[in-house]
């Protein structure tokens, strides 16, 4: 069985010696971390801000098998740069680049709502550019001679995949959609976009705060016009279950720290209902 998981203190000394082996440090990029201190900064930053950067290893029937990780490139258009992929030489022909790709996907696009997810390999690559391909990544072009690599200019070949290319629940594609708009009006202060997300006859609520209820897509409109939020919102995880979307949100301003969740009931791809909880549960 292949799993990934946030890389914590305990895995420092197992990142280390992968990424400074002979037959993987050639292929990584040549900025990467080597050094425990750098790789231990790493990780903190994983769990400080889980949204927008994370640190994973991949395990193998629970043995530490690689790693493999991402960083926010737009936090508005919702892209993540993918990195740092490397399968300890004992793993490898087994596909456990593979499995591992299609688990951060669903991680990045299904729960942190990215739309978007790129890489960069060496033109020299050639294996690392077929796994891209096998795990669904589409080729984009290239960036030619871009990199001073082992004596000689190297091509950076693109690659990209979008929340289309993936099977995503229209519910989830539904949130997240919604929660980019909140988070742009929140940065314009225009609030006008938000309406149409909801139906005529849509409900807001909220449980934990002595705010609402608010009926009807212009009450609703009004309501945000009058008191509006004054953070951006991340997305850990989303749930599916009988029709109504669960997600497990924080506020930017605390990136690591959950604030409730968002329940979401979707009717004809609009928001019929939303309740927003505060306080952990």
């Amino acid at each position: 069985m292949i799993s990934i998981r946030r890389a914590h203190g305990d895995d420092v000394d197992f990142l280390v010696e992968l990424v400074n082996r002979e037959e993987v440090q050639p292929f990584l990029g040549a900025r990467a971390p080597r050094d425990r201190e750098a790789l231990s900064q790493e990780i903190e930053r994983s769990a400080s801000d889980p949204t927008a950067y994370g640190r994973f290893v991949i395990e193998v029937e629970g043995q530490r098998a690689g790693v493999m990780g991402f960083e926010v490139a737009n936090r508005r258009s919702r892209i993540a740069h993918l990195e740092r992929l490397a399968v300890h030489p004992d793993f490898r022909g087994q596909r456990v680049a593979d499995e591992a790709a299609e688990l951060l996907q669903r991680l990045l696009v299904g729960d942190l709502g990215y739309h978007r997810l790129e890489l960069e390999i060496y033109g020299f690559n050639e294996r690392a550019q077929r796994h891209a391909e096998r795990a669904g990544f589409t080729r984009e072009g290239a960036r030619r001679s871009a990199y001073w690599r082992h004596g000689d200019w190297m091509d950076g070949v693109l690659y990209a995949l979008i929340r289309e290319d993936l099977e995503v629940p229209a519910g989830t594609a539904l949130l997240h959609d919604y929660v980019m708009v909140h988070n742009e009006c929140v940065r314009t202060g225009d609030w006008e976009p938000l309406e149409s997300w909801f139906t005529d006859d849509a409900e807001l609520a909220f449980e934990g705060v002595p705010v609402g209820p608010f009926n009807g897509r212009e009450e609703i409109a009004a309501a945000y016009r009058e008191r509006p939020p004054d953070d951006e919102v991340v997305v850990f995880g989303v749930d599916e279950q009988d029709g109504q979307v669960v997600a497990r949100y924080g506020w930017l301003r605390e990136p690591a720290k959950q604030a409730g969740r968002m329940l979401v009931t979707p009717r004809s791809g609009k928001i019929q209902q939303l309740v927003v909880t505060f306080g952990e549960d």
